[in-house]
């Protein structure tokens, strides 16, 4: 009988097959590794996707060269790290049982849930501090799992990971809120369809037939409370201003809305206060292993030894398991575009909507109008292949689409935009997540491929993460003074006339407004500025501080406030204004002639 490998490689042959190029493969314990050359980097996609389809196949580490690929960057980089790696040996920094790579929602609820147990653990991240990378370009949407494929790791651990949310948010006193989703059913739903039914069946399709099979699958899921909606009237009394051509609708109570970078700050402040290591600024370059086994992480700070390493680097999972000879997945990473609106059209949706397109369109994939806790509505995102991993621009394309097809649901919806932006998905060639022990090396753990719906799905990765070092022999004892709960920064614009009264007469700081469009005060900025110090944030950034109270998140995206509240943290800092920075070094706000204007 032929094994597991033998019959993922015949598959994998009838897929080369199809390529009109001599590329070489390999498969072991499930994983395929791929090289040659192709002449684009589309086709390098399309292989390494259609190899990730085949049944069986648990990663693809895909090394296809094609032209234009900048193969000198990237043997730059690793001579950078190995270089490096060799000074940084002589510095130990301390020895822990587990090292969390990543600082991202991931990365912090698994080191606020090991701060659970009588364990050192330290967290590591390259950026200045939390939620720098893909967190903070999330749209914040708490899927509910009916959204993703049948059979898929992610999808079971979307439902599992939707229904802790009460509870994290009740602890950390991060604003959470189940908006619900109405999905949208309209005749453009079925496109390849609607060409071969007539009218008349086609319109019994759509009010029957699929949302029938979509309440299926949330059975099949137990996906609690969907509820089929064939009245028209009915929707238009749920979403006065959703297009008037819907057909019927599906309605998911579970969805829920929250700011992923408060939560991941949350995550981490309660972690420290647990005793929770934070190693900010800090980049990982490399391992030392005995016998097969981690026992180091080796950072450009120094070393840290450890039993247990749990990688959680998001767009950079796959190199840091390179560096530790565990290679196992290859991250393609895939953009994706929002659309943000002005606060005074609060209120023009209450629900998370979307308009479903079977197939997906592939530049979306879904998507949705969501509004946010913060009063604001979002449309996206798009979702685009890019190669490079830092690439979170927004082209003029990218709004033209969200505009047309979001503005297909809600086709009178006022065009107040106010900001654009992009994330960058850290998706693999499987399409899941990859949340294992590595499978040639001891005491590493991944937590790898987490792109979508990675946020909704956080809390019961972090489980199973907890369940994976429990059987490779970490002891996992609970602490008896673990502090669930986390104290929340105070909001001016939140509290009464008399709270602010009572604070102003308390500290004057508490008067004097630094951001109008949200009321953040100097006070909230100083306030911040603690607490990123409290948990080891050496440079503090405005980024950090706009995360923590909002400043410049209004309707003029910090055009008044931001250097007033870079004056504030240079105050505070004791640096010079222009040497303050957006997200760390490199993003400083000053340049070049500018300082002498500054200095006045």
């Amino acid at each position: 009988m032929a094994s597991k490998d033998d019959r993922i490689s015949k598959k994998v042959r009838k897929v080369l097959e199809l390529f009109p190029y001599k590329i070489e493969y390999e498969v072991r314990d499930g994983i395929v590794f791929l090289r040659g050359r192709v002449r684009s980097y589309d086709e390098y996609l399309e292989i390494g996707l259609n190899v990730g389809a085949i049944k069986g196949v648990e990663g693809v580490v895909n090394d296809i060269e094609w032209d234009g690929m900048p193969k000198e960057k990237i043997e730059a980089e690793r001579r950078r790290r190995a270089e490096l790696a060799e000074r940084a040996k002589s510095t130990v920094l301390g020895e822990y049982d587990v090292v969390v790579i990543g600082a991202g929602v991931i990365g912090s609820m698994i080191a606020r849930e090991l701060s659970k147990y009588k364990l050192k653990v330290a967290l590591v991240e390259k950026n200045a501090d939390v939620a720098q990378g893909v967190t903070k370009a999330n749209n914040g949407l708490i899927h509910s799992g009916l959204e993703e494929p049948l059979g898929k790791l992610k999808t079971k651990l979307c439902v599992e990971g939707n229904k802790m949310y009460d509870d994290i948010a009740r602890e950390l006193n991060v604003k959470f809120r189940r908006i619900g989703g109405l999905w949208l059913i309209t005749p453009r739903t079925l496109p390849k369809l609607r060409e071969k039914l007539p009218g008349f069946l086609y319109t019994f399709v759509l009010k029957y037939i699929l949302p029938t099979l979509v309440k299926l699958k949330a059975l099949v899921l137990r996906v609690p409370g969907v509820k089929i909606i064939r009245s028209r009237k009915e929707i238009l009394e749920m979403e006065p201003n959703v297009t008037k051509d819907v057909v019927a609708a599906v309605y998911v109570p579970t969805i829920g809305i929250i700011d992923p970078y408060e939560l991941a700050i949350a995550l981490v402040e309660n972690a420290v206060e647990n005793g929770v290591h934070t190693f900010f600024e800090t980049e990982v370059i490399g391992f030392e292993k005995e016998n097969g086994r981690i026992t180091s992480v080796i950072t450009d700070k120094g070393v840290l030894k450890t039993k247990f390493v749990i990688n959680a680097a998001g767009l950079y999972a796959d190199d840091v398991a390179e560096l530790a000879g565990a290679r196992e997945y290859t991250i393609h990473p895939r953009r994706g575009a929002i659309i943000l609106f002005d606060k005074t059209l609060s209120g023009y949706v209450s629900h998370e909507i979307a308009e479903i397109e079977l197939p997906r369109p592939e530049r979306t994939k879904g998507g949705g109008i969501n509004p946010t806790l913060s009063g604001n509505i979002i449309w996206g995102p798009t979702a685009e292949e890019v190669i490079d991993k830092e690439d979170n621009s927004v082209s003029s394309e990218d709004i033209n689409l969200l505009l047309e097809k979001f503005g297909r649901a809600v086709p009178d919806f006022p065009r107040k935009i106010i900001r654009y932006f992009a994330g960058v998905r850290p998706a693999t060639f499987t399409e899941d997540f990859i949340i294992r022990p590595a499978k040639w090396v001891k005491g590493f753990i991944h937590v790898a491929g987490i792109q979508s719906p990675g946020l909704a799905a956080a809390p019961a990765i972090t489980k199973r993460v907890i369940e994976i070092l429990r059987e490779e022999g970490l002891e996992l004892v609970p602490k008896e003074n673990f502090k669930s709960n986390r104290e929340p920064m105070k909001r001016f614009s939140e509290l009464s006339v008399e709270e602010r009264e009572k604070l102003i007469r308390e500290d004057p700081r508490w008067g004097r407004i630094v951001c109008h469009c949200e009321m953040v005060t100097e006070a909230e900025i100083v306030e911040a500025i603690r607490r990123m110090r409290k948990i080891g944030v050496k440079t503090i950034t405005l980024d950090g501080i706009k995360f923590r109270t909002r400043a410049m998140m209004g309707r003029c995206q910090g055009s008044f406030c931001r250097i007033r509240v870079a004056l504030v943290v240079a105050r505070e800092c004791g640096v010079p204004v222009w040497e303050v920075t957006v997200r760390g070094k490199g993003s400083e706000i000053c340049v070049g002639d500018i300082k002498s204007l500054m200095r006045t």
